[in-house]
């Protein structure tokens, strides 16, 4: 037995002189509360077609545009590895060509409540990393003024949310708080308060707010 103590404790002994030393444990995931901001970078095809309709050929926009995301979030554990979050994000861009009859004004804003589950990645306490999917139900506006026109149209529909977030930490609660997500949304035909559509979209149904969506964000999460 003590030649094997022996072969032990030198086996040790190397690793600790190869750095070699054993991975610390996984810390059990916290509850928290995360908020912040982010950018994403989108494609609504019926929005751009209806847009381009009225701009001058050399102002039509393209077909990604750029958007500011706010979110806040809270999150709770419900086993040692699966997180479920609630989060609420307001996506908002806008677009401006010249029409035919002078500037055009188009600014969008998409409300999307959607909860998530989240799988811990790994968690060392001074960091983490999350992997999670969801949806929930979104619900979009379209503000329009353009010549005699100003109007606001809106539309609901589904949303799906895939992210990866990352944390690392200021001190034992505060988190700096880095994240990415890719979005399909599924919002429906867009209305004004007497049903009229801004135009009658590319299969002849009215306009939709379909998108889809890549970014990232930055923000702050304290977790209890």
């Amino acid at each position: 037995m003590r030649w094997c103590a022996s072969i032990l404790l030198a086996a040790l002994n190397v690793g600790l002189l190869r750095g070699q030393v054993p991975t610390p444990p996984e810390t059990p995931p916290r509850a928290g509360i995360a908020a912040g901001m982010g950018v994403e970078y989108m494609t609504a095809s019926d929005l751009v077609g209806l847009i381009n309709a009225t701009a001058v050929p050399e102002e039509r926009v393209a077909q990604f545009k750029s958007a500011v995301e706010f979110f806040g979030a809270a999150s709770v554990p419900v086993s040692d590895r699966w997180i479920i979050k609630i989060e609420y994000a307001d996506l908002i861009t806008s677009f401006s060509p010249m029409g035919a009859y002078g500037p055009t004004q188009f600014d969008v804003n998409i409300q999307m409540p959607s909860l998530i589950a989240q799988y811990v990645l790994t968690d060392r306490g001074v960091y983490n990393f999350k992997l999670g999917a969801g949806g929930g139900y979104h619900f979009g506006k379209l503000s329009e003024r353009y010549f005699t026109l100003n109007d606001s149209f809106t539309g609901k529909g589904l949303g799906t949310v895939f992210e990866l977030e990352a944390n690392t930490a200021f001190g034992d609660h505060l988190y700096a708080f880095l994240g990415a997500n890719i979005r399909w949304d599924f919002i429906g035909t867009l209305t004004n308060g007497a049903g009229i559509s801004p135009g009658p979209g590319p299969s002849g149904t009215g306009v939709t707010l379909h998108f889809f969506a890549a970014g990232a964000r930055l923000g702050l999460n304290y977790l209890f």
